[in-house]
This record gives C-alpha cells, structure tokens and sequence, in this order.
C-alpha cells in the first residue's frame, strides 16, 4: 500500500514559531481524555491549532466537529473508494487544481471548475467527496499554510444545474469548510459568475458566516480577481506560467489515486465512537443539518 508523505512536524515548529510544543501537548492529552474520539496524530493537532491562531480550546471544538461530522456524514465521508464507479466518473466532469506557486501572502489557491456541462453528470455530494480526498492528501503532505484561497470558475455552469446544487448539501459543505476543515480560509472567489448567481447566493448567504461573508466575491470576468491572486501564478488557460489546468487536475487525481487504500484505511481508522461519548449530544443538536 502506498502511504502519503506527511509533513515534518519539525519543520513546522521551525516555519511557524507561535505553535508551541506545551499546547500541542496539551491538545494530545484532552483528546486522550474523550474516549468517543480516534488517536490523533501531532501532525493533525498542530494543524487544528495554527488554523484556530493558536487557540487551544478553538483547536478542542474544531477537533470534535471534524471527527463527529466526518463520521456521521456518508454523502462526503463514508466509501471514499476514488474507483468507484460514481467518483471515477466525476473526474471527467470536475477540474481541481492546487496552483503550484503561492500568493504574494502565501496563500495556496484551490481552483475548482465544471468543465462537462451535462447537467445529467453532476452530482454535487459525489463531486465534494473527491475534492475532499483530494484535499486531504495536500493538508497530510502541505502540513500548515498561511492560508486557502478558493476560487470557483463558473463557466460551464448552466440552468440545468440549479436544481441539482441541493440545498442541504451546500449547507454541509458550507458548514465542514467553516468549523471543521483545519485551514485558514482566507478568500472565496466566484469567477465568471453565471446569471442566475443571484438564485445561489440567496440560497448559501443563511448559511455563510459575517466573516466569511466578508472575503466572499464574485467576479464578473476573470480579471478582477488579480488584485488577490496574480495572473502569473494562474495555469495556462488564464494567461498565467503555470501548466495548463488539465495538467494539474490529472497530477493531483493521479497522487490521489494511488493513495486510494491509505485513503480508506485513514477512513476505518477514525471513527467517532458514539457508545464512549461521555455526554450524549443528538447529531441535530451538535449541527442542526442533517
């Protein structure tokens, strides 16, 4: 089986100086003290901890939604086999691209796209399933960033697909990017916005934090976004040095593919045990989704 590279915890103390070594500590023995919850790696503890700013109780609740959540929601994280028949099929109509070069801020840049406008082909859960495979495995080997950028390219995109966006699964995906993924979002870009973008951000916006509302954008044409992410560093097709946008979505879904059984097994492995959960919380309460 083949294994991901994970990122050296020593080269992270070393990049971001503000984790200390006693609150990952720290962090280690609280989750050892919930019994419902999985072992947790010092890898996975310093990355909740610097996405929360260095604040350990931040840290302990992002820790217990992003295990519960990912235990208890099938639709995103349950079967993650990236050969199945439904995911495989995805990658002809989803293109994800991580840009290899950063922003002036040091920001990655997640680039999504619709690129088979066949509304009969999509299938918004299925499609989050493989981007969150994907994401995965850049968070294990990336460690910690400054910071996301997620820009989403709506060309492609038509009437047909409104009605299959699926309002409860946008507000699981909202929520699982807001309060549990360990990242620093710092931007969300809707570039080439259709016309019906009006519909779909009145659908999102409930579901949208005030601090996420405020980095929130949409962009007409492709040009505007540079003032947050330089032309230079976007692929090819958007007048930028990278490679093409082809190129890179096979690169990461080919990395993805041979981690399928690492995937897998990290799926069995981190279960949320509900019987040893100390205080009984009803998954409505904790989420109020599903």
């Amino acid at each position: 089986m083949k294994v991901v590279q994970y990122a050296s915890v020593e080269k992270l103390y070393q990049q971001f100086p503000a984790i200390r070594k006693q609150d990952v500590k720290e962090l280690d023995l609280w989750v050892k003290t919930q019994l419902h919850l999985p072992s947790v790696s010092e890898l996975e503890l310093i990355q909740f901890l610097q996405s929360n700013e260095y604040d350990t109780e931040a840290a302990k609740r992002t820790i217990e939604v992003f295990f519960t959540f990912r235990s208890s929601y099938k639709d995103f994280f349950h079967d993650r086999d990236i050969y199945a028949g439904p995911v495989q099929r995805s990658m002809d109509v989803l293109s994800l691209v991580i840009l290899p070069e950063l922003t002036p801020l040091g920001y990655h840049v997640l680039l999504a796209k619709i690129v088979d406008s066949d509304a009969s082909k999509f299938n918004l859960a299925t499609l989050l399933k493989l981007a969150f495979m994907c994401v995965d495995v850049a968070l294990w080997e990336e460690g910690c960033t400054e910071g996301f950028l997620l820009v989403i390219d709506m060309s492609g995109l038509h009437l047909g697909h409104f009605p299959k966006l699926g309002i409860f699964t946008l507000k699981n995906f909202l929520y699982y990017i807001q309060e549990a993924l360990p990242i620093r979002l710092k931007g969300v870009h809707l570039i080439n916005v259709v016309p019906f973008i009006d519909k779909i951000v009145a659908m999102v916006k409930p579901f949208l934090k005030k601090e996420i509302l405020e980095i929130f954008h949409l962009h007409q044409k492709e040009d505007t976004v540079y003032p947050h992410i330089p032309q230079s560093i976007l692929p090819s097709e958007y007048g930028g040095s990278s490679p093409s946008r082809s190129v890179l979505t096979k690169q990461l879904f080919d990395k993805t593919l041979e981690l399928r059984d690492f995937i897998l097994e990290k799926e069995r492995a981190q279960k949320v045990d509900e019987s040893k959960r100390i205080k009984t919380r009803s998954l409505t309460n904790m989420f109020g989704l599903f």
